[in-house]
């Protein structure tokens, strides 16, 4: 039995481990297979999860930025507006500056005039004066001075009469002049003052419409700089969980050939353990021919006969020379 017991012995240290050990060992690396594989599992699902939030968070920044350029087209509008609405308001001031300039003038004339009326009607006093009857007086005045036969004190009084006639109708002549002068001047400031009533009008709605649209532009500021905050947090939030993905990724792959190298080993271990239950076998069946030949070998030794299977196993096992069994045989 101690022989038995050898040669099985020496069949399964010559064909592989021991089974349990490797059944043990096959066991772990399936348990460590599917642990890593649920470790897969998560890591890959939790990549996915992160790329679909960078995925929404990529669409919500595209829809921020399309707003964004809209607005900005929106405000790029405004301000050329505001600009125009600006220039056409300094432009009306200067033409208002320049009416309000000439009302200036025409008032100083309008007083001047004045002035010159009240000297006049001073000169001329209390007479009611008709500028077509002092024409005639005139011609009468000279027509008798120069054919009326005079003594000097006559024509001496003639000549006075006829030069305080023509200064009087010359006062009288500028006195209307000044009144015709007055009345136009009044007309054109009367139309002057309409013209600067008109463009303060014009001044002040524009000025309107230029503070409207100013305010239209400060709302659209404040609307891209909350737009510029949400992106940059939008765009740094992406940032940190493509990072994080890619960390998942990383481990997730790193997994993965772990797996591959797990499922390799378990197809080794399975194989050596295949072989070793084999050998296993092989040396169970080896042990119990061997429990055979030693058997046959007794019945040898007593002179029995023995078969030719008996024969071939003690040559398969060395107990008995060759060419002993051949002249036995």
């Amino acid at each position: 039995m101690q022989a038995a017991a050898k040669a099985g012995q020496c069949g399964v240290g010559m064909l592989g481990e021991d089974p349990e050990l490797l059944r043990a060992k096959l066991e772990e690396l399936r348990a460590r297979l599917k642990a890593s594989e649920s470790e897969a599992v998560e890591l890959k699902n939790g990549r996915d999860a992160l790329n679909a939030e960078v995925k929404e968070i990529s669409s919500q920044i595209r829809q921020i930025l399309s707003e964004y350029n809209a607005i900005k087209s929106e405000y790029l509008n405004l301000k050329k507006q505001k600009e125009e609405l600006y220039n056409e308001v300094q432009k009306l001031k200067s033409e208002r500056d320049r009416v309000r300039e000439d009302l200036k003038a025409l008032r100083e004339e309008v007083n001047t005039l004045l002035n010159e009326l009240k000297n006049l009607q001073a000169a001329i006093g209390k007479r009611k004066i008709n500028v077509f009857e002092l024409k005639e007086r005139l011609e009468q005045l000279e027509w008798e001075y120069q054919t009326r036969t005079m003594d000097p004190e006559e024509e001496k009084n003639f000549v006075e009469r006829i030069r305080d006639t023509e200064s009087l109708l010359r006062m009288a002549e500028r006195y209307n002049e000044c009144l015709s002068q007055i009345k136009m001047l009044r007309q054109l400031i009367s139309e002057k003052r309409k013209i600067h009533k008109d463009l303060t009008d014009s001044i002040k709605k524009i000025s309107n419409q230029y503070l409207e649209v100013k305010a239209q532009l400060k709302s659209l500021r404040d609307k891209v700089n909350e737009m510029r905050a949400k992106l940059s947090e939008l765009i740094e939030k992406k940032e940190a969980l493509r990072r994080k993905a890619d960390e998942y990724h990383s481990k997730y792959v790193a997994k993965v050939n772990e797996i591959k190298q797990l499922r390799e080993e378990i197809e080794r271990t399975a194989l050596m353990l295949k072989a070793a239950e084999l050998s296993r076998v092989l040396s169970r069946r080896r042990a119990e021919l061997y429990e055979v030949a030693l058997k046959a070998l007794e019945k040898y030794k007593q002179g029995e006969k023995l078969s030719l299977d008996e024969f071939k196993l003690l040559m398969e096992f060395n107990l008995i020379e060759h060419g002993a069994a051949s002249g036995s045989a």
